[in-house]
């Protein structure tokens, strides 16, 4: 999935294009030309954020949501990611990945609670402990903090 067509980019940006029209409702207000601009760079940085490991763990739990009822989840995903960005260049100036990862923390606790509240009392199984306790997982990671050090070296010998 594309992070700015599917996931946040264009609701960032749309985010953006309200706050100028706010701007023009409240031309004595600079606070929404400035939340705006905030706006604009938090989108950019999000787009390039495209394909990263937060955005790869954005995609797991999107997988996990898709086996629940995702619609609630995503309800309330929605209502947060409005009230986050409403407060951008307000309370708030975070760089696109602190933005994604609380995007991820967030998300990641709502198929738990989601389950949680069935109040059928079994208590919810941790996805996010069971995925990163996959075996295949553990390599993977493996693997890359092995080649991580492996290239970290080489480049500290070419100094």
């Amino acid at each position: 999935m594309n992070i700015n067509d599917e996931i946040l980019g264009y609701r960032v940006q749309g985010t953006a294009d309200w706050r100028r029209r706010k701007a023009k409702e409240f031309p004595n207000d600079h606070r929404n030309e400035e939340a705006a601009a905030a706006l604009d760079r938090l989108a950019k940085e999000i787009e390039k954020l495209d394909g990263s490991d937060v955005h790869r763990r954005i995609e797991a739990l999107m997988e996990l949501a898709a086996d629940t009822d995702s619609f609630v989840i995503y309800e309330h995903l929605d209502e947060m990611v409005s009230a986050e960005l409403r407060a951008v260049g307000f309370y708030s100036r975070p760089s696109g990945v602190e933005f994604l990862e609380w995007y991820y923390e967030e998300f990641k606790e709502l198929p738990q609670d989601q389950v949680n509240d069935a109040d059928d009392g079994v208590a919810a199984p941790d996805l996010v402990a069971q995925v990163e306790n996959d075996e295949a997982v553990k390599a993977a990671k493996r693997a890359y903090e092995e080649t991580y050090a492996k290239a970290y070296t080489e480049a500290r010998k070419r100094l």
